[in-house]
């Protein structure tokens, strides 16, 4: 699995020659489930499908830490060919 760790959300990702687009669908599913993304990497790769986790931090949050001392996540987004 692939992980890139962005500032913005792109609309597709060229790696290895292949492109690969956003799926907003797996990425909803997979957060409001609390799905870990290795299993749902796993699951594309059953499937014959290849998949990317990004994630993505804004410049703001960099280095900033909540009310209770600790760093803010980034969203977690899926992206396959």
């Amino acid at each position: 699995m692939k992980i890139f760790n962005r500032t913005s959300l792109p609309e597709q990702i060229k790696y290895n020659g292949e492109i690969y687009a956003l799926n907003t669908t797996i990425s909803a599913g997979m957060n409001q489930s609390s799905t870990p993304p290795a299993k749902v990497i796993e699951a594309l790769r059953s499937t014959g499908k290849k998949g990317i986790l990004v994630n993505v931090l804004s410049r703001n949050l960099k280095g900033v830490r909540d009310l209770h001392g600790k760093e803010y996540p980034p969203s977690k987004w899926i992206f396959t060919n």
